[in-house]
C-alpha cells in the first residue's frame, strides 16, 4: 500500500487529493513537524530534509508535492495524466507557474503574519495580495473564459489540480476571487470534486 506522511496542516493534502481522485488506496501518516515528529531517525532516514511530505511506494520513496503528483498520476491508471505529449508538456507549464509565480506570496503572506503581531508589515502583506491578484486576472482569467478546465477538450487534470491545490489557501488571506469570475466558477469547480471533499472530510 501507499504511504504519504505529513499531517493535513501541509502540502500533504495535494497528494492526498490526487490519490483520491485516482482511487487509490493509502494510508496517510500524519507527522506533525511542530512536535518534532518530522526530525526522527526513522522519518530522517526516508527524508534527510525532515520535511513533509514524503511518499512511500514499496522501496521507492519521493519528496516534494509535485514530483509526487507527477508520479502518481503518470503511473497509476486515471483521468489526471494528459493524453498527449503537449498536454504533458502544458501540464508541466501550469504545474510550475503554480509553485514559482503563484504560490512565493501566498507563502509570503503566510510567514509575515507569523511574526509578533507588532512587527507584521501590513503594507507588504496588500502587495503581495495585489500581485495574486494580478497574476489571477493575467493568467487565469483569460483562458478561463474561454475553456473550463486549463488544458482545452482534456477535462478535469492535472494541471487543474496542481494550481487549485495551490490556490486554495487563498481565502486564508482573504483573497476574494469576486473580481475574477472565470475563475472563481473554475475554483468552485475544482473544489466541489468528491475527491477533495474526501481528503477534507477525513480524519
Amino acid at each position: 500500500m501507499l504511504r504519504i506522511y505529513g499531517w493535513k496542516r501541509s502540502r500533504v493534502v495535494r497528494c492526498m487529493w490526487v490519490m483520491e481522485e485516482l482511487g487509490l488506496q493509502y494510508e496517510q501518516i500524519p507527522l506533525n513537524p511542530n512536535e518534532g515528529q518530522t526530525r526522527t531517525a526513522d522519518y530522517l532516514a526516508l527524508n534527510p530534509q525532515g520535511k513533509i511530505p514524503t511518499l512511500v511506494d514499496d522501496d521507492f520513496v519521493l519528496s516534494e508535492t509535485m514530483a509526487i503528483n507527477i508520479y502518481l498520476a503518470s503511473t497509476f491508471p486515471g483521468s489526471l495524466w494528459p493524453a498527449t505529449a503537449q498536454g504533458v508538456a502544458k501540464m508541466q507549464q501550469w504545474t510550475s507557474w503554480a509553485i514559482s509565480e503563484l504560490e512565493p506570496p501566498l507563502v509570503a503572506m503566510m510567514r509575515e503574519g507569523r511574526r509578533p503581531k507588532e512587527q507584521i508589515d501590513q503594507s507588504r502583506i496588500d502587495g503581495w495580495r495585489a500581485d495574486v491578484h494580478r497574476m489571477v486576472d493575467a493568467v487565469l482569467e483569460p483562458i478561463l473564459g474561454r475553456q473550463e478546465h486549463l488544458l482545452p477538450d482534456a477535462g478535469f487534470s492535472l494541471a487543474d489540480l496542481n494550481v487549485a491545490a495551490v490556490a486554495s489557501v487563498m481565502p486564508v488571506f482573504e483573497i476574494s476571487l469576486s473580481g475574477h469570475p472565470h475563475t472563481d466558477r473554475w475554483m468552485k469547480r475544482c473544489f466541489s470534486r468528491d475527491a477533495w471533499r474526501r481528503v477534507m472530510d477525513g480524519p
